[in-house]
């Protein structure tokens, strides 16, 4: 049995909708890239060949329509897709000079350097305060340092004002965008580099879903964020980039404000312009 490596990270449309105003202009650093990256479920080829950085303390959203790949790509990024039989995921995703996509990479390492929030909120069945400090606790964090981690998790996606006084209670009495929060919170608790957001506000109330928003523009100051999404104004209004996806290929990638104002594809054009199809 091959012994598994521990990855050493220090690591013309005119739309009707507010666009994020592109970042400084500055020497970008690509903190995760993929290189002629394919996944296969069995027979059907659901990504195919995507070339695609990530530029550190930036937002990424990937669009496109049901079905193009885009979940699919996001889930390649922490080795997600190790967990479906019969995926097959060929090609390089380096991060910090290393390609993450080697049998030999330990898996539950790198996902505590690229964490990921999923579609439904999903806290675990315990406290609040457990929720954040469980994967803390299993790699030795003292009783002083897991009350840190669980205020400044808190803090950073603004809930301890919120749950400050039941932190020993049920995380499942929490709002449904309490929860999703929460489990961005518990993402951050193992200080990732990367965070993966696979439409983490599509079961949310418009409410929830802004605080949400809000929240992915001010963690990008400490993380590089990648989100799915299949609302397109809500990409336009919080990432710097955007991917679009289209059966399985990689249409077009920029900067959103380009990308959304002036595509270089025509079929960019007509998905963001409702023409599509």
């Amino acid at each position: 049995m091959p012994q598994t490596i521990t990855v050493p990270f220090p690591v013309q449309v005119k739309p009707k909708f507010k666009i994020s105003q592109p970042q400084e202009k500055k020497q970008l650093r690509v903190q995760l890239e993929t290189v002629d990256l394919h996944v296969y479920y069995g027979e059907t080829h659901a990504v195919k060949g995507v070339d695609l950085p990530l530029y550190q303390n930036t937002v990424t959203a990937f669009i496109g329509p049901s079905g193009c790949g885009k979940s699919t790509f996001l889930r390649c990024l922490n080795r997600m897709n190790d967990t479906i039989p019969g995926a097959r995921v060929e090609g390089r995703i380096m991060v910090e000079g290393i390609d993450i996509n080697q049998p030999v990479i330990n898996t539950s390492h790198l996902r505590r350097h690229i964490g990921m929030v999923f579609q439904r909120p999903n806290p675990f069945s315990k406290s609040i305060y457990e929720n954040i400090a469980f994967a803390p606790r299993l790699y030795g964090a003292s009783k002083k340092d897991l009350d840190r981690i669980v205020e400044e998790s808190l803090k950073k996606v603004a809930l301890w004002d919120e749950v400050k006084d039941r932190l020993h209670k049920t995380a499942l009495a929490l709002s449904g965008g309490q929860q999703q929060r929460l489990c961005i919170a518990r993402a951050i608790a193992m200080n990732p580099r990367i965070i993966l957001l696979d439409e983490p506000t599509s079961a949310l109330d418009p409410i929830s879903t802004g605080k949400v928003e809000e929240l992915v523009q001010e963690l990008k100051k400490d993380f590089t964020i990648a989100i799915v999404s299949h609302n397109m104004q809500q990409a336009a209004r919080i990432s710097d980039y955007t991917a679009y996806f289209y059966m399985g290929n990689l249409v077009e990638f920029g900067e959103t404000a380009q990308l959304f104002t002036n595509p270089k594809k025509k079929e960019t054009e007509d998905y963001l312009t409702g023409r599509f199809g």
